[in-house]
């Protein structure tokens, strides 16, 4: 078996938006103002990542980071490049280049929203040494309905791929008459022994956290061959593995646990949570 279990590593939780927008690309706001806004909204970090360029932050806080990023596009492909102090150009290079660029210079790799840019799984898995890919996209659920990617994330798993799911925001601060705004609809819960760049980025690396557009996890244990779990109120828990492995676990009141007798043929297992405003987490898959 092999998982990175959060709730046993030492260090705190800190909640973060790895995918945001500013005035510098399609954003509404300016830096300072988007990130103001997370900090009053009791969020810890936050990943600038405007489309193809570096954004600077030029106010700080004591108990409050904000990481560099960029959104590269390239032909319906969006990647995100996490903690990338210097931009380059992806003109004549391939997606799998671009990867191999952002990871050798000292950032990781997301692919945003497979939904939502008609991405299909085997174009995904076509590509290696990326970190994960986006299993919810907030604004893109606010603005197409096209927000989950669930099935690519399963897809990519059923082929051995050890990959970590994030649930974000993508906030560009647009909203219609008809749609939500799209900021604060998702986000993950990382575990880390301090909150610093190097200390988030680590964790999430490693996939220290969980993903979340609202419903919080509050233990999670692996013991006998049982996955056990609990978390704030909800109507839903789905253990998920390969196929159709796995169960539902549901109650006609709202129920904080629910646990899981590990058969042996899941291949992977991963949990969803929803609770009775359709909020759902998703913890990371444990490989067997």
């Amino acid at each position: 078996m092999e998982f990175k279990n959060p709730f046993t590593k030492a260090g705190f939780w800190f909640k973060g938006n790895i995918h945001t927008h500013t005035k510098n690309s399609d954003g509404r706001l300016s830096p300072e103002e988007i990130v103001r806004m997370y900090k009053e909204n009791k969020y810890d970090f936050l990943f600038l990542t405007d489309h193809n360029k570096i954004t600077e932050c030029k106010i700080s806080f004591k108990d409050f980071i904000v990481i560099e990023g960029v959104e590269f596009n390239k032909n319906n492909f969006h990647i995100l490049g996490l903690n990338l102090n210097k931009i380059f150009s992806i003109e004549n290079l391939t997606l799998q280049e671009i990867i191999n660029k952002i990871n050798s210079s000292g950032g990781f790799t997301v692919i945003c929203h497979p939904y939502w840019s008609a991405i299909k799984s085997q174009e995904i898995l076509n590509l290696s040494n990326f970190l994960g890919i986006e299993i919810y996209n907030n604004t893109c659920e606010q603005s197409k309905g096209k927000g989950y990617s669930l099935v690519h994330w399963d897809e990519i798993l059923q082929e051995n791929r050890k990959i970590w799911g994030f649930a974000v925001d993508d906030t560009h601060f647009l909203s219609g008459e008809n749609q939500e705004n799209d900021i604060f609809g998702g986000f993950i819960m990382v575990k880390a022994p301090l909150l610093n760049k190097k200390e988030i980025c680590n964790s999430i690396k490693e996939g220290f956290f969980y993903s979340s557009t609202g419903v919080f996890i509050e233990n999670l244990e692996i013991a006998n061959n049982k996955i056990k779990i609990q978390f704030s109120p909800s109507v839903l828990v789905d253990f998920i593995g390969y196929g159709a492995t796995g169960v539902r676990f549901s109650k006609k009141e709202e129920i904080t646990y629910a646990e899981y007798e590990i058969k042996g043929n899941e291949k992977y297992i991963r949990i969803e949570i929803t609770d009775k405003n359709n909020k759902k987490a998703w913890t990371n898959p444990i490989f067997l």
